[in-house]
């Protein structure tokens, strides 16, 4: 019973790493991404959506 605690103790707290080491990566190219949208609105080679 103690080894099947450990083992999903260890899942949940490696689940919780990769879901915040991805969290970390993807923030930049969010980032990245909605600079790239606003300067394509800028220059009006986009159209921006009627909801803003």
């Amino acid at each position: 019973m103690t080894v099947l605690f450990l083992v999903a103790l260890g899942w949940l707290g490696l689940r919780t790493a990769l879901l915040l080491a991805q969290t970390v990566r993807h923030t930049p190219e969010a980032q990245l991404g909605r600079a790239f949208q606003q300067e394509l609105r800028d220059r009006g080679l986009i159209v921006e959506p009627r909801g803003r």
